[in-house]
């Protein structure tokens, strides 16, 4: 009996000290967990919080970290750039990333939003963040000169042949141009900016190149000559419509018609006024002309007066400008 007295008494005494362990074993665990979720910076977050030490309001490429515009995209620092999620633009509440990193919002429907969101560009008129080789903030795809050259991209191609060909997206490929007036040699009538057309600077035998010789001044650099505009205007400004009173018009004459003795000087007249009046009939009928197939037969017909020197070189560079602006014209019609 006092054996079997003992034994109880041993094993209840175990119990007592299990027991004991076992809620000490609990307060102990319960003082750990407490310790492990302290939200030390009070920010709300704690066992989940990604800077600790910081109070922030960041919800979604980060938990609890500063959020400065409050869109829920942290903001960037030495832990946590843009490639890892980073807002890119730490003041804008409506962005929050930049996928080429060129300044602009991916983000729709913005001031700052990126046109052209996968490729790098600084573009900033019309489209914003599209690619623009030259840097002056219009868009290659809207540019009329892409490069940055001066020269229009038009222009660079219209320049071109078989054996100079131009790229408007090299700024280092571009044609001559003699005067700096942006348009290329090639297709400017007038090289070197004096007024007077290179043919008809070639035509008197004065330099299509430079500026200072021209026909009226062809002769020791003494002016030689005037355009008489009608009433009481006269000028040395060219004028294809004015009447030209020089010594180089009279030499031309005299050369090109062969009219050597000075005692045919009416015969000269005649021939000038009857060219004049072919040049003034030749307008009539380009203005009146109904259609392309006309005016290419008077085209056709112009270049044979040409090359007879029934008209002048440049009445016929101002028959052949008309003649283009009423193809223009006749076209404008049928389009409406």
């Amino acid at each position: 009996m006092r054996q079997w007295l003992l034994k109880v008494v041993i094993l209840l005494s175990l119990f007592i000290f299990l027991q004991a362990f076992e809620d000490i074993h609990q307060t102990t665990s319960l003082e750990q967990q407490s310790i492990h979720f302290t939200d030390d910076d009070s920010d709300g977050y704690d066992a989940d919080d990604q800077c600790p030490n910081v109070a922030g309001n960041s919800t979604n490429d980060r938990l609890g970290c500063l959020d400065t515009d409050g869109d829920g995209y942290s903001d960037e620092d030495e832990f946590w750039n843009l490639s890892d999620g980073a807002d890119a633009f730490p003041l804008h509440s409506g962005a929050w990333s930049d996928l080429d990193g060129d300044g602009y919002a991916d983000q729709p429907n913005l001031l700052i939003t990126d046109d052209c969101p996968t490729r790098y560009g600084k573009s900033r008129q019309v489209l914003y963040g599209c690619l623009d080789m030259d840097l002056d903030w219009i868009p290659d795809v809207i540019d009329t000169d892409i490069d940055g050259d001066g020269i229009s991209n038009e222009l660079e191609l219209a320049s071109s042949n078989a054996l100079f060909q131009y790229n408007p997206m090299d700024p280092n490929s571009y044609p001559v141009d003699s005067d700096y007036d942006m348009i290329p040699d090639a297709v400017d009538d007038d090289d070197d900016n004096d007024g007077w057309p290179d043919l008809v600077e070639q035509d008197r035998g004065t330099d299509p190149l430079d500026s200072q010789n021209t026909p009226f001044n062809n002769f020791r650099g003494i002016t030689t000559g005037v355009f008489y505009y009608g009433g009481f205007e006269f000028g040395s400004e060219y004028d294809a419509e004015a009447i030209e009173l020089s010594l180089s018009g009279l030499l031309e004459v005299v050369t090109e018609e062969l009219i050597i003795p000075l005692l045919l000087i009416p015969v000269y007249f005649y021939f000038f006024y009857s060219r004049r009046r072919l040049f003034e009939q030749l307008k009539k009928d380009i203005d009146i002309c109904p259609g392309h197939n006309k005016l290419n037969e008077l085209e056709k017909k112009i270049n044979r007066y040409i090359e007879d020197r029934k008209i002048k070189t440049h009445h016929g560079l101002i028959l052949r400008n008309r003649i283009e602006e009423r193809e223009n014209d006749i076209r404008g019609s049928a389009e409406e």
